[in-house]
């Protein structure tokens, strides 16, 4: 298992390639040579003309991947392979890091999906952001072209477009409206978005609103929130209180202080019990302490241990052993029954054993019983997809 000192070290290298994206030269055409767009989609976009330098660009891009052979997409597997077996996290990474400032921009986009086959979160997330900040920093328009024609993909056009803010926002805002397919639109929004919200992030929500309803997708007032927080987290929770357009987990202040939580979890946790008691408050706190347990489980439970005890107190011990219910299904029930309230506690009984049924379904049920928990409380396997909400 990767230790924490491990990761803090491979999450700084990975901020440090992404920010060098972010805040390198910015790559804009002049007005009149836009970003690169698939040719079977530049006629439906008036406001902007394919000029000669993009055709070359696509022209080039073609070529490319027809010259890219199968032979050098073996290399490239193996290359990956022997990296990812390394099993010093530091290694590994330095490795990875020398591997795709290597790769050609001609090879980015097999890189790029043979990376997504990676088994392991991390990994993959770490190497795909990785790849793509280099990708956006030195062919963002091959980058576009890319998410535009590979489904599953458009999550690209996101660094694409923040990128293309960091240059000229108003060209990039219009160019991303101007896309005609609605999910690489949503994520080119999501980009000059997330940049806006960096320097006003006011401005950003005003304008979230007007820029179309993306059913199916996150809102975009939840990625501005998140980006403020990191940036003024008490700012940004100030306005989100103030923020009902959003409900239950999506609400504003879950965003704000789920990033909060992941920067200082004791300043989130505080702010938290200082709302309203009630139904916010606890959603709040909870968020607070499930993603505080993610990231320091040992602390988590000692700022826990110390509340006094109450409502709140039952609130956060519920969010604990929650957020223990996939590593440790005993200690998660032995600390949910350490509940007072009885309501509360058969609530977090009853969260823990819906998240143990889905991921064990032919055992979990014995589990559970062994574990403690009364039969009445167990659900029948779970036929969900994705994990169960809490």
């Amino acid at each position: 298992m990767m230790t924490r000192t491990s990761s803090t070290q491979i999450l700084i290298i990975a901020a440090a390639f992404i920010g060098g994206a972010i805040l390198g030269r910015g790559f804009l055409a002049p007005k009149s040579e836009p970003l690169s767009i698939p040719p079977e989609t530049a006629d439906s976009l008036p406001s902007v003309s394919m000029s000669p330098m993009v055709e070359t660009v696509q022209d080039k891009s073609t070529s490319a991947q027809q010259l890219w052979s199968s032979k050098s997409s073996v290399a490239l597997k193996k290359s990956l392979d022997a990296i990812l077996a390394d099993r010093d996290p530091q290694h590994r990474m330095s490795n990875l890091e020398a591997f795709i400032n290597g790769l050609q921009p001609t090879e980015y986009a097999d890189a790029l999906k043979r990376i997504r086959k990676i088994p392991g979160n991390n990994d993959r997330e770490l190497a795909s952001r990785l790849l793509i900040a280099r990708w956006v920093q030195s062919d963002p328009d091959g980058a576009l072209q890319f998410a535009a024609s590979n489904r599953g993909f458009e999550y690209v056009a996101d660094d694409v477009f923040q990128r293309a803010a960091t240059t000229d926002l108003q060209s990039a805002l219009e160019r991303a409206k101007a896309l005609p397919d609605p999910n690489l639109r949503y994520m080119a929004l999501r980009g000059v978005l997330s940049f806006m919200a960096g320097t006003d992030p006011v401005g950003a929500l005003q304008l979230a609103p007007t820029l179309g309803d993306f059913r199916g997708n996150e809102p975009l007032s939840s990625v501005i929130y998140r980006q403020w927080a990191s940036n003024d987290p008490a700012s940004a929770a100030l306005q989100a209180s103030q923020d009902n357009t959003e409900g239950g987990w999506r609400s504003p202040v879950n965003q704000v202080v789920r990033t909060w939580a992941s920067q200082d979890p004791t300043a989130a946790a505080n702010w938290s019990l200082s709302l309203p008691a009630g139904d916010a408050q606890s959603r709040s706190l909870s968020q607070v302490v499930r993603q505080w347990a993610r990231d320091d489980a040992s602390a988590a439970a000692n700022w826990v241990s110390a509340m006094s005890p109450g409502g709140t107190h039952d609130t956060a011990l519920g969010a604990l052993a929650s957020s223990m219910a996939a590593a440790d299904p005993q200690n998660a029930v032995n600390l949910a029954q350490s509940i007072s309230d009885v309501t509360a506690r058969n609530e977090a009984l009853q969260r823990i054993s819906r998240d143990v049924m889905w991921r064990d379904p032919a055992n979990g049920n014995a589990m559970l019983q062994a574990a403690g928990v009364p039969p009445n409380l167990i659900p029948p396997p779970s036929s969900r997809r994705g994990p169960p909400g809490t």
